[in-house]
């Protein structure tokens, strides 16, 4: 009995079948890390923040921000040769980083990051110092303190110097139209929301 091959067009489809499922495999992976990225993000979002309010309790004010998270990094686990080791009163460290946490800056390194010389995919950190609300920064929680990332496009805000107005931090994780495209953008990455810079994808703590 004669075997039949399979024709031309039968192989075509079979690998148009293949090509698509894995695409649609690819794109499904994408978003499963994209969304683990964003998990971990508000994960230790809220580690910083129990570690601060442990430091505000023991020393009665938030942690420095002149260096941005670097600042927040050495208040809550300052060097070992720190002399505040020596202070019976505090009750430090608050919380331990790992090396592959921090840039080459100091800098608190968020999960988009793109190694230990990056600088835009850090976690950034501005605190009511003056214990004034009425002055700022911080834009959002006046009376304490801002911790936000810029996940995963690098942007924030309404343009390209993040931190410096009001409205940053307007377009952010919350999977509501913040910029009134009809796209929830942050949800969905590989989506039509990406064409307009992806602004719906900053991780902070308001």
């Amino acid at each position: 009995m004669q075997r039949r091959g399979f024709t031309l067009i039968e192989l075509l489809i079979v690998v148009a079948v293949i090509t698509i499922l894995s695409s649609l495999a690819v794109v499904n992976f994408l978003q499963v890390r994209e969304r683990a990225k964003r998990a971990a993000a508000k994960s230790f979002i809220a580690q910083l923040e129990t570690a601060i309010s442990m430091y505000k309790i023991d020393t009665g004010h938030y942690p420095p921000d002149e260096k941005g998270s670097a600042s927040l990094r050495e208040a809550l686990c300052p060097d070992p040769a720190d002399p505040i080791y020596n202070n019976p009163e505090w009750r430090g460290p608050y919380l331990e980083f790992k090396d592959k946490q921090i840039n080459n800056y100091g800098e608190i390194l968020d999960p988009w990051h793109k190694g230990q010389g990056d600088r835009v995919h850090i976690y950034f950190y501005k605190a009511d110092i003056d214990e004034n609300p009425l002055t700022w920064p911080p834009f959002h929680n006046k009376s304490s303190y801002d911790i936000y990332s810029k996940g995963f496009d690098g942007k924030t805000g309404t343009d390209d110097i993040d931190g410096d107005g009001f409205a940053d931090g307007d377009y952010c994780q919350n999977e509501i139209d913040d910029d009134g495209d009809k796209i929830v953008d942050e949800l969905n990455p590989n989506g039509p929301g990406a064409a307009n810079g992806y602004l719906e994808d900053d991780i902070n703590n308001w």
